[in-house]
């Protein structure tokens, strides 16, 4: 039921950020979409804040768990791509209600698993598999580039050309390190 009443909870969010940012989005609102309670918000989340990185996170579970099912490269970083383009507006609308830092750490929370899972698949237990958290972080932080320019300029598809240069550096670099351990 706990998981069932918070994954009720994100629904109601993501929905509700459509339209507004977090900040013009109270507890009641949250709880009068989905049926429940202010109660039962508070007994599961502190805050929004606490709900929608509750939200990022579990979302990137689920864009983890569906890359072991892809067998090409690009499909496992599209992935990623898809998740952004669906929720367009709660990801604009997300960049809106927080300061670059609060945002660089909600995304870096959300990006860095994805990276690094597909890191430590890349380079498997080559010598270079100390350096897979690395490696993440730095590829996390260019897209974390990327995705502020895109937002800026309202998640247009004309820039998805600049994601798929990222993949394909970010490949032949896995590739190279790989190769020369």
């Amino acid at each position: 039921m706990s998981l069932a009443t918070k994954t009720a909870l994100a629904s109601a969010l993501k929905e509700l950020m459509q339209k507004k940012t977090l900040d013009k989005i109270s507890v009641k609102d949250i709880t009068d979409l989905c049926g429940l309670n202010r109660q039962t918000f508070y007994y599961h989340f502190h805050d929004t804040y606490e709900l929608l990185n509750w939200l990022y996170i579990n979302d990137t579970k689920e864009i983890i768990e569906k890359m072991y099912n892809q067998e090409e490269e690009f499909a496992k970083y599209n992935l990623l791509l898809e998740y952004l383009m669906d929720n367009k507006n709660l990801v604009i609308n997300t960049f809106h209600s927080f300061s670059d830092e609060f945002i660089t750490g909600i995304l870096l929370n959300f990006i860095k698993p994805v990276i690094l899972e597909i890191v430590t698949e890349h380079i498997g237990d080559s010598p270079a598999a100390g350096d897979a958290d690395f490696i993440a972080e730095l590829y996390s932080y260019s897209l974390i580039g990327l995705m502020y320019d895109w937002v800026k300029k309202d998640l247009d598809r004309s820039q998805l050309p600049l994601f798929e240069k990222y993949i394909n550096l970010l490949n032949n670099h896995l590739s190279l390190i790989k190769n020369n351990h």
